[in-house]
């Protein structure tokens, strides 16, 4: 199995398309980074606090009678959050999730990293549909699969090394990618941000929650892992079952915007695997009536059944037919 692992592994990295994906992303994460120091502001933090804070108010109590497409819980968490930042005097950024637009806030190192997921969720998917959907679909179509067979190697062990190849290296985008923004962000704004605490409000506590911005972003990591671990797996069986790349792309992809996006979603729909395995948005209390458990609860059973498919349809995929 070591073995497999290890030329698994040396088969993904000798690709050219690999780094060329990686150089994207950075200049992506370089460019996003400048525009948000280029339009930094230094204004009087304390009064756009104030400012956005009787603006939201207002919002909030006239919610029904204002055409706003903001959710109601996304105002009521930033009225929290100004709230406790104009009690505690602080000087900086805590507005993760949205932030008034009549407000001028500024923006540093942490803030930046908080945002990381959803900034660039995006790079770091798609990179991880592309080579889920092409490990097992390009040997196919190019016969190269044949050279595994006839080695003494069982299908099972040769899928095993595929899958966990896959998911490590999905692990190593992501922790690659987290570690660029620490990075590109302290040499931007400074490193001084990073010893700030992170700052969240708890929709079910309804209470203000601190933790270390360290703490944080492992937590949150973690609970990226299954839609990450999903969409991996996902894109190996789409890989197993069609030759198509472009089409494997498209369609995983698809599943994942049609999950940020919310499309579709309602009181059957939610428990779907889309709309379950970013665990991160159920931390909080951030998805209403809805805890951590029933996600959790619903991405293993996706996590297992893709499996068991992948397993049978690579077990009895006709290899002289390719």
């Amino acid at each position: 199995m070591i073995k497999l692992l290890k030329n698994e592994l040396i088969k993904i990295f000798k690709r050219k398309n690999i780094y060329i994906l990686f150089i994207i992303a950075i200049l992506v994460m370089i460019g996003f980074n400048l525009y948000e120091k280029y339009r930094n502001i230094d204004e009087n933090i304390q009064v756009q606090y104030e400012k956005a804070y009787n603006q939201d108010n207002f919002y909030l109590d006239n919610y029904e009678i204002l055409t706003n497409e903001e959710k109601y819980e996304d105002i009521l968490e930033r009225v929290q959050l100004e709230k406790y930042a104009i009690e505690n005097n602080i000087k900086y950024n805590i507005l993760l999730n949205t932030e008034n637009q009549n407000a001028q806030l500024p923006t540093d190192a942490r803030i930046e990293l908080m945002r990381v997921f959803k900034n660039f969720d995006i790079i770091t998917i798609f990179i991880i549909i592309y080579l889920s959907s092409t490990i097992i679909s390009e040997e196919f179509s190019s016969g190269t699969i044949k050279n595994l067979l006839v080695k003494p190697y069982k299908r099972i062990s040769i899928l095993a090394s595929k899958i966990i190849t896959s998911i490590l290296v999905t692990l190593i985008v992501a922790i690659a990618i987290i570690g660029f923004q620490y990075l590109l962000g302290g040499l931007l704004f400074g490193f001084d941000s990073y010893s700030l605490e992170a700052i969240r409000y708890n929709h079910i506590t309804q209470q203000i929650e601190t933790m270390s911005l360290s703490n944080y972003m492992i937590l949150m990591f973690f609970s990226k892992i299954p839609m990450y671990i999903i969409l991996t797996i996902f894109s190996l069986l789409l890989g197993t079952i069609t030759n198509n790349m472009a089409i494997n792309i498209l369609f995983s992809l698809g599943l994942y915007l049609i999950s940020s996006e919310g499309i579709l979603f309602n009181n059957i729909s939610k428990y779907l695997f889309i709309y379950n395995w970013d665990i991160s948005k159920c931390l909080f209390g951030g998805m209403s009536g809805v805890g951590i458990i029933q996600p959790i609860l619903i991405s293993g059973f996706t996590i297992l059944f893709i499996i068991i498919t992948l397993t049978y349809i690579f077990k009895n995929k006709d290899v002289v037919s390719e």
